[in-house]
């Protein structure tokens, strides 16, 4: 897979635009791995510091999981849909509760599934 740069804005935003087109499109699947940030660094002949804020980024949309020292995942679209609507719940709250009442619920909840397991 080529990652293309263009001379124009910040490179690790063009990383994340191009891997959230070809995951869009299908290209790259859910659930796979993609390169290291010292591997696509070194292919881009960039600093991995730029791939890992381009991952940083695709991982804050929902687009990818970090596993540390293990890689970096692909989400499957229907996680991605799921992020987008919590997100969006907890933008419509976030005026009503506060950070940590809302920890204190999402706590809850976990804790009451275990119960049910």
């Amino acid at each position: 897979m080529n990652i293309t740069l263009k001379g124009k804005g910040n490179v690790f935003e063009q990383i994340a635009d191009e891997y959230i087109r070809l995951i869009s499109l299908g290209v790259i699947l859910e659930g796979e791995k993609l390169p290291s940030c010292r591997n696509l660094a070194k292919e881009l002949g960039i600093n991995p510091n730029t791939v890992e804020k381009a991952y940083q980024l695709l991982e804050e949309k929902g687009y990818i999981h970090v596993i540390p020292k293990k890689g970096v995942y692909v989400l499957d679209k229907k996680t991605n849909l799921l992020n987008d609507n919590i997100k969006k719940y907890i933008n419509t709250i976030k005026d009503k509760i506060s950070y940590d009442e809302l920890l204190i619920l999402i706590n809850e909840v976990y804790k009451e599934g275990d119960l049910n397991d």
